[in-house]
């Protein structure tokens, strides 16, 4: 009963296996597990990903520009099973392609599988970020470990059952997806919009989907090295080919198992994770210059492979945890992280095309370009340690605070003067403040590890208090126009009150 309540119930389960599904087809995608004949593998593989990474990409553009009504429709039973039956579809395509060395149906395939991919990252985003935080991290990671147990039986039947049965898991990622209750299928309601629109690109991100540039570009950066490290050990005939594909996968399955027994077991654990697989990726990249070429170069793509899993969940949980605290359209915050993956990822397979290409002989300058991707990946996890986003997710205060010590000095003392004159309590005093900070009842709730039910009580004595009869203005009497902030123009990550 302690494991299912870990779950979140009957309706967790079924999206920790629902997804699962979805995953496992994902991993059948990098394993070339769809093309079956030799001749077929390699570069008529790796085009079917790029293909569905690109089309999925477009699918990640529509639901940016029709936000509402897509939700909406993940809501609905046709909507989802329909782009489940595209999933099934494209991948026979690709099994049809293969066979017959066919072009047009690998497009075609492609199309179906990206239509689907989009829908269902969408879909399954929903859900993780339900909770924020608490039910990403248990779903996405149970997601990875489930994942492994459907795809193990599977890599030891022939390939052409295997191939089906790998066709057939979007139809069963669809199905449990529908039977999932309705409002846990759905984005919930984010923030109010702003009444001051800020301008700029950076500024819109922040403001309206919750998520800093600098998150963004490390998640980017990270991406762009996957897929390179995806064409030099899945697809490349110089890195090791399909084989090489497996074992990484293999790694990656393990590195799940870990994790998910981590989060069930011990969730105060979790950051160690982070940090771990972090490291993890940096030490593979180092390792690939040396091991290029080598019969151990499986073993840096699997340390990558490893740490990438790690920094995978990490992604989730904390898009998930900003798209439930901090966004003002928690789908559109998913869908620019994905799109944006998706995306670098495919630059990462055209670079190694340009660079490494799929065939002999390798280029002389492949432990150079290796090493410049690592330098990359170095970059994109000091981003990550640096990002604000990441911080707030492990409840510390910033590392880098953008308001002066002065000025919080200020801010605090003229925040806790007026809190004394309306007698505020100790737990009222807490919330006051990251009330003022613009933060919500649900966000306050996570921050503090306590109950909606509790911080609305709270919220209701705080505002009889102040004699105010909403957050707004109480907002306007703790940051009044003599401020030099406005309420509207405030940043949300800015905290008058940093709560451990």
């Amino acid at each position: 009963m302690k494991l299912l309540e870990r779950m979140r119930g009957t309706d967790g389960i079924k999206i920790i296996v629902g997804s699962a599904f979805f995953w496992a087809w994902l991993d059948a995608m990098f394993m070339s597990m769809f093309f079956v004949r030799p001749g077929s593998r390699g570069l008529m593989a790796e085009a079917a990903v790029v293909a569905v990474f690109a089309v999925s990409a477009i699918g990640f553009s529509f639901a940016l520009r029709a936000a509402a009504p897509f939700n909406k429709l993940l809501g609905e039973r046709r909507f989802p099973l329909s782009a489940a039956c595209l999933g099934t579809m494209g991948s026979l395509l690709f099994l049809l392609a293969s066979v017959n060395l066919s072009w047009p149906s690998l497009l075609v395939g492609g199309a179906c599988g990206g239509v689907f991919m989009a829908v269902f990252e969408l879909a399954w985003g929903g859900a993780y970020c339900r909770d924020g935080a608490r039910s990403a991290a248990p779903y996405v990671a149970g997601g990875f470990a489930c994942a492994v147990v459907i795809d193990t039986p599977l890599l030891f039947m022939i390939p052409e059952a295997a191939a089906v049965f790998f066709a057939l898991l979007p139809l069963a990622t669809g199905l449990l997806y529908v039977s999932v209750a309705p409002n846990q299928r759905v984005y919930r309601q984010g923030l109010e919009s702003p009444a001051f629109v800020q301008r700029g690109v950076r500024a819109h991100l922040k403001s309206h989907l919750g998520m800093s540039m600098t998150l963004l570009c490390a998640v980017m950066l990270v991406m762009v090295g996957f897929g390179y490290l995806q064409h030099l050990v899945s697809f490349s005939i110089v890195g090791g080919g399909s084989g090489y594909g497996i074992i990484i996968q293999v790694a990656r399955g393990v590195v799940a198992l870990l994790m998910f027994a981590i989060v069930v077991g011990s969730s105060q654990r979790v950051s160690t994770v982070y940090r771990v697989g972090l490291l993890a990726m940096i030490a593979g990249f180092m390792m690939m210059p040396f091991l290029f070429g080598t019969n151990l170069f499986w073993v840096s793509g699997a340390v990558i492979i490893g740490g990438y899993t790690a920094f995978d969940l990490l992604v989730w949980v904390a898009f998930s945890q900003i798209a439930h605290t901090q966004s003002r359209d928690p789908l559109k915050t998913i869908a620019v992280m994905r799109m944006l993956s998706v995306l670098c990822t495919v630059l990462g397979f055209a670079i190694g095309i340009a660079l490494v290409g799929n065939e002999e002989p390798m280029s002389e300058f492949v432990s150079a370009e290796t090493t410049v991707v690592g330098y990359l990946v170095v970059i994109a996890t000091v981003l990550t340690l640096g990002s604000e986003d990441m911080w707030a997710l492990s409840g510390r205060p910033a590392a880098f605070p953008e308001a002066s010590a002065e000025d919080s000095f200020g801010q605090d003392e003229r925040l806790g003067g007026w809190f004394d004159e309306i007698g505020l309590t100790a737990r009222e005093r807490e919330i006051g403040a990251l009330l003022a900070n613009g933060r919500t009842q649900p966000w306050i709730a996570e921050r503090l590890s306590i109950s909606e039910n509790t911080v609305g009580t709270h919220v209701r004595h705080i505002y009889q208090k102040a004699g105010v009869h909403g957050r707004q203005e109480f907002i306007d009497l703790a940051f009044p126009l003599s401020s030099n902030i406005s309420p509207e123009t405030r940043d949300p990550e800015d905290s008058l009150t940093e709560v451990g």
